[in-house]
């Protein structure tokens, strides 16, 4: 029989991306399975509203650095209270807290999880995070837990790649439908054709370099709009629209913002792309959620071979690689897509067939429950001992 948890996890991230969605896609799941969810996060952010409104359990608190002996003092207290039996942490600052709480507290099973590729420094503090202080560390993808075995001398079993899991949304509009609801939505002709980018529009998911492969191709892409789906800083969304103006395709690019219903922006598009980059050459991309949400979709995908996307494209299998920061390249790709119907289809195909078998809230939801038992088992055999 499997046994019942109470699972806290904590964040000090405040935006809702792809580690919002997962913390909270996650929860749902294992509270569907018997499981108590608790959700410490800053307050009034869309993962604590959610999760309010929801009924999950949830703690407001800063995870700022002026705050930082008052937050540790608030975890300890919140742990001996609600005495988890599982805490898992999600953000660089909340995990230097949280988890030295939950080790003085002695809370039985600490998990770090890793979101995304960027390197850790393997200086003595985050030793003692990664090594002292949990006692497994997820990772979305494979380049992310490679870095960090080679990075802390970690062992096999002390790590785990785990993508996200997808929730399938019960229907899907038809896509000639999602495409004209876009095109009205945006005041566009009827009959506008869309390839585009989903996500979080930051400098580190390279869109500037999508701006400037559309430029080279624009020619070649008669009726077919630019559209970036997702939130930004003003800074980075003004710096977008001025290179948008300056590379004279300000008409064909639209800036939609948040949109709750992602799934129909990916029906809509003709391509979804992932241009992400490296910074300093380095990867910060683990396995994008976007990119599975978009396989699950039906919706051809192109990526930069940049951190975990190489671990979900397979290229000419299940998509599309481009060189990182490569605008010719990406352009070149984007004409493939769009050209060779029949092997574009295929590669539909076989993306959504992989992302249902091993991609899927269920999929992620069952590993990481193994991963619990197999903790159990070990403290078992301890305590018998």
């Amino acid at each position: 029989m499997i046994s019942l948890y109470k699972i806290l996890h904590t964040t000090c991230h405040t935006q809702w991306g792809g580690l919002e969605k997962r913390i909270f896609n996650e929860s749902v799941w294992m509270e569907k399975k018997g499981h108590k969810i608790i959700i410490v996060a800053p307050k009034d952010t869309p993962l604590f509203l959610k999760a309010k409104k929801h009924g999950f359990k949830v703690y407001g608190i800063e995870f700022k650095r002026l705050s930082m002996i008052k937050d540790y003092k608030f975890l300890k207290s919140t742990f001996y209270n609600e005495k988890p039996d599982i805490i898992n942490t999600h953000g660089n600052k909340d995990s230097r807290l949280a988890l030295l709480a939950a080790k003085k507290i002695r809370i039985p099973l600490r998990i770090l999880s890793r979101h995304n590729s960027a390197h850790v420094r393997n200086s003595w503090y985050n030793r003692i995070v990664y090594k002292k202080l949990c006692h497994y560390i997820f990772t979305t993808a494979d380049y992310t837990t490679k870095h960090l075995q080679k990075a802390f001398k970690l062992k096999g079993m002390q790590i785990f790649s785990m993508p996200s899991g997808i929730v399938e949304p019960d229907h899907l509009l038809g896509k000639t439908k999602a495409r004209k609801a876009l095109a009205h939505k945006l005041g566009l002709d009827p009959d506008a054709k869309f390839i585009g980018f989903v996500g979080r529009v930051s400098k580190d998911k390279g869109v500037s370099t999508l701006l400037e492969a559309f430029t080279k191709i624009k020619s070649k892409l008669l009726g077919y709009h630019l559209a970036i789906v997702g939130q930004g800083t003003d800074e980075t969304i003004n710096s977008l629209k001025n290179l948008a103006r300056n590379l004279q395709i300000e008409a064909q690019v639209h800036f939609t913002g948040f949109k709750e219903d992602v799934w129909s922006c990916y029906r809509a598009l003709d391509c979804k792309i992932m241009p992400s980059i490296d910074i300093n050459g380095v990867p910060f991309e683990g396995v994008p959620q976007a990119l599975l949400e978009a396989m699950i979709c039906e919706c051809p995908v192109i990526g930069s071979k940049s951190g975990g996307i190489v671990d979900i494209i397979d290229h000419e299998k299940t998509g599309l690689l481009f060189n990182t920061n490569d605008p010719s390249d990406l352009a070149d790709k984007i004409l493939q897509v769009l050209q060779d119907e029949d092997a574009t289809k295929q590669r539909v195909q076989r993306a959504r067939d992989n992302v249902i078998k091993h991609h899927t809230i269920d999929a992620l939801g069952r590993d990481i429950i193994r991963i619990y038992l197999l903790h159990k088992v070990k403290l078992d055999k301890q305590h018998h001992f």
